[in-house]
């Protein structure tokens, strides 16, 4: 009889969050997440494929992660403040993760199912209160992508603290904010 596995998928999932948070993406590798697990590197191919396997499963986790904390955390009466509440969630996630933050939207993921999935499944609170706030079904997701494409464009460029011309960042944030969602009520 076949000894039990040591670790799940899950724990190593686990574990590869943990040392991206703490390192960055860079340190994550197979031997140091089975050093951490107490295994032995080659065991880990049973779960994952190889690193490239292992950062997209990491990837969806905090696809996952982020879809829960707008689900838990989006305040508000109206679509629109709702919708504001999304911005705001969205930026502190990405603002107090920036190392698992920085996973997200890679390049080299793009044509990935399972990153395409956890993609949508990780919209699905914007789509929800865009199709709330009465935005036609057929803008839903070109304003999406507008918004996303802000959001991560302006949490990128202040995790990188790349915003050196003065005034207020977060003047600047909301500003943005009132622009893009000035169509909806």
């Amino acid at each position: 009889m076949p000894t039990p596995p040591k670790t799940s998928r899950e724990q190593l999932i686990g574990i590869a969050l943990s040392i991206v948070e703490a390192e960055g993406a860079a340190a994550l590798t197979i031997a140091a997440v089975a050093e951490q697990a107490g295994v032995k590197g080659p065991s880990l191919y049973k779960h994952f494929a190889d690193r490239a396997a292992l950062i997209t499963a990491v990837e969806v986790a905090i696809l996952h992660d982020l879809e829960a904390v707008l689900r838990r955390d989006t305040k508000g009466r109206s679509p629109k403040q709702r919708l504001r509440s999304i911005a705001a969630v969205y930026r502190n996630f990405a603002r107090t993760s920036p190392h698992r933050y920085g996973l997200l939207y890679r390049p080299d993921a793009a044509d990935d199912p399972d990153i395409e999935a956890a993609c949508r499944f990780s919209a699905s609170p914007l789509f929800e209160e865009l199709e709330a706030a009465g935005v036609p079904a057929r803008d839903i997701l070109p304003l999406s992508r507008t918004l996303v494409g802000f959001l991560h464009g302006f949490v990128s460029m202040e995790i990188a603290k790349a915003f050196r011309l003065g005034g207020s960042i977060d003047e600047a944030f909301e500003a943005s904010l009132d622009t893009l969602l000035a169509r909806v009520r």
